[in-house]
């Protein structure tokens, strides 16, 4: 019995199935397929007024798997909706209107447990600024120093979408 295109054709229309419903079927019978746990890329909330540093960060955090909320104004950062669903901010230091400290205290004030990351290359900041963020990492220091903080605060490193994936 020879198969050609149109007898296949035929074969798909007569069953009413589509392309769609093949895909259904073969998660169907291939379990495993289907028990791949997805977790959700890690969210990171980035506040600097330097617009063209804040869009470098945005590209490399990105290309590594998290997903980033970039923001040049602190009072934008600290729209509801938006710290309901980040798992950590990032906040410049030295920004007009609002630092980086005063802004860490407002995000605390209403989300208690989320960690906080003041991302500066400040010499001049308040001591009272270690009361209300969970690390200061230098602007001018190794990348990976603000890597391992961030996948230290987040509960490891993030998992590119697949539980178990390569990091």
């Amino acid at each position: 019995m020879t198969n050609d295109s149109s007898t296949i054709r035929s074969e798909l229309l007569h069953e009413n199935r589509t392309p769609l419903t093949d895909i259904f079927a073969i998660l169907a019978s291939q379990p495993a397929l289907l028990s791949l746990n997805v977790v959700p890329r890690k969210k990171l909330l980035w506040v600097d007024d330097c617009e063209d540093m804040l869009s470098l960060y945005k590209a490399r955090f990105e290309s590594r798997g998290y997903e980033i909320w970039a923001t040049s104004s602190p009072h934008d950062a600290l729209d509801a909706k938006c710290l309901s669903v980040i798992d950590l901010a990032i906040l410049d230091y030295e920004m007009p209107d609002l630092d980086g400290g005063e802004l860490a205290l407002m995000i605390k004030n209403r989300h208690p447990q989320m960690p906080i990351i003041l991302y500066s290359g400040s010499l001049c900041i308040a001591p009272t600024v270690n009361d209300c963020v969970d690390a200061i990492c230098p602007k001018g220091g190794p990348q990976d120093e603000l890597l391992s903080t961030i996948q230290r605060l987040t509960s490891g490193p993030v998992s590119y979408g697949l539980t178990g994936a390569q990091t």
